[in-house]
């Protein structure tokens, strides 16, 4: 492995990211891409399309003979020893990763989308001055002369994104779950190498617009077709009427803006299918009146995915008995998580139609984990110093609270032992600053000061020392750190069988 590409590989294993291999693009009449019933694929022009792009996941042997990785398995584990052993066996080949781990995002701006080479550069400098934050990140020179940065993103709901404000346009992508990005010293197709400007990890933000991502609303206009069928024009919300887009959950309505959250295009569209026709079904069952049709919608997300018509309609065929169908907070969470769906929508609807004995359980639940229904949103304590029991509910002591910022800083030190360890062999204390970063909470230290955030809900407690300044903590909160510090001293615990449930901060 060469010393640039080790550099890029050693980073990518501490921050925890699977390191993929990316093998130089190959003619495609010898190694032409396929459809899934085995024809050969080709362009709109009749050309045969390459199987090996020199951007995808795959990897030449060390005979020189390449191979394609499946690389959706990648999304929920890390690459092992022996695959990464045999992956970059050869020195022709690239690297890059997958978007999604640990909320990561790579914002993809493309080159093409702009009048020239100079007009992109000066574009991307005066967004880099508009968002300085931006230039404390992973920022990359792609082999065709675009940018990749990289971000931690709480909210992503779209792929294609514009920097001129909302349907805006098309400048970029925003890879998140399951994407795949190249990363320096990789070769593109042109034969220029990626190039890394700044190599940190990723900065935190909450959402895509707050950097100046906005979507281009899931426009195809590079890709038209006479049988593609409008987008659908989304009616107005009206008081006691829900639609059924808004009752989606997000992955699905990811979908509707030309997001593809699962391996393929065709399994996104599917998800949402049966999402839409998941809550018409419900909606029907409960008497919740809703407008938009499960039909239209699922055509609407495969012309934003830019699926032909005609394959949309073979998919939705492929629905045997939609009448069956459930939706995903149903399956998840039951009753109880589609009424607070509903209640989050339109309070009015959900007084009159819920009934009343998942009303008591909602407000039960709602009471015993410090949320307010009437606010929407955990109630915030701000005078939380932990030498008077009056500040809290019952249900969470002082010294419950002070046992969660212990273990909170002990997983801190177990996380950074783990990157250390690597190195080491030893355990070490932790940085001045560092920060772990799980499916739900996000833990930072500052010298002595604590912070950790959940999803959805931002900060739920600060800490100075020993001294907490904000605390927002549910029961829950209480029981996942728990167990992840069972789970980590299970891991740590010398001769220990158990094996370890998930990779470090992923189950919390």
């Amino acid at each position: 492995m060469n010393p640039a590409l080790r550099t890029t590989f050693d980073w990518l294993r501490v921050q925890g990211l699977p390191p993929l291999p990316v093998a130089p693009a190959q003619d495609p009449t010898r190694y032409p891409a396929r459809d899934l019933d085995g024809s050969l694929k080709r362009d709109k022009d009749g050309a045969l399309v390459p199987a090996f792009t020199g951007k995808n996941p795959s990897y030449v042997d060390s005979r020189g003979i390449p191979h394609l990785i499946r690389h959706t398995q990648y999304q929920n584990r890390l690459p092992t020893q022996a695959e990464l052993q045999t992956w970059f066996a050869h020195p022709d080949n690239g690297i890059g990763t997958l978007g999604g781990w640990h909320n990561i995002v790579w914002v993809d701006v493309d080159v093409k989308q702009f009048e020239s080479q100079q007009a992109c550069d000066q574009r991307i400098a005066n967004w880099l001055s508009q968002y300085p934050l931006l230039r404390q990140t992973f920022i990359e020179r792609t082999h065709s002369g675009g940018w990749r940065l990289a971000v931690q993103a709480h909210e992503k709901t779209f792929t294609n994104f514009s920097l001129d404000g909302v349907g805006g346009q098309h400048m970029g992508e925003a890879l998140g779950q399951g994407r795949f990005t190249v990363l320096a010293p990789t070769i593109g197709p042109t034969g220029k190498a990626y190039v890394n400007m700044q190599r940190v990890p990723p900065v935190w933000v909450e959402r895509l617009d707050a950097i100046g991502l906005y979507p281009v609303s899931g426009r195809r206009e590079q890709r038209p077709s006479r049988q593609a069928r409008p987008l659908i024009q989304s009616q107005p919300a009206q008081p006691g009427v829900l639609r059924l887009e808004d009752l989606a959950a997000a992955k699905a309505q990811a979908v509707l803006h030309g997001d593809s959250p699962l391996e393929s295009r065709s399994h996104s569209l599917t998800f949402a299918m049966r999402e839409f026709y998941g809550w018409e079904n419900w909606a029907a069952q409960n008497r919740v009146p809703i407008s938009g049709n499960a039909e239209e919608l699922a055509r609407a997300a495969g012309a934003a995915l830019g699926i032909d018509a005609e394959r949309v309609e073979r998919i939705m065929e492929s629905v045997v008995d939609p009448g069956s169908c459930t939706p995903a907070a149903v399956f998840t969470g039951g009753e109880i998580s589609a009424w607070k769906r509903v209640w989050k929508l339109d309070r009015g609807v959900y007084q009159e139609l819920c009934p009343s004995n998942t009303k008591q359980s909602i407000q039960t639940t709602a009471r015993r984990n410090h949320h307010i229904l009437n606010g929407g949103k955990p109630q915030k304590k701000r005078d939380a110093v932990i030498h008077t029991s009056a500040v809290h509910q019952p249900a969470i002591s002082a010294t419950q609270i002070q046992t969660f910022v212990h273990q909170a800083r002990e997983i801190l030190a177990y996380a950074h032992q783990t990157e250390r360890g690597k190195v080491t062999g030893e355990r070490s204390t932790v940085d001045p600053k560092v920060w772990v970063q799980g499916q739900i909470y996000r833990i930072a230290a500052k010298g002595a000061q604590l912070t950790i955030e959940a999803r959805d809900r931002g900060a739920i407690l600060q800490a100075q020392g020993d001294t907490v300044t904000l605390e927002n903590l549910t029961v829950v909160d209480l029981k996942r750190f728990q167990a992840e510090m069972l789970r980590l001293q299970q891991r740590h615990r010398p001769c220990a069988t158990a094996p370890a449930i998930s990779r470090q901060g992923q189950e919390r």
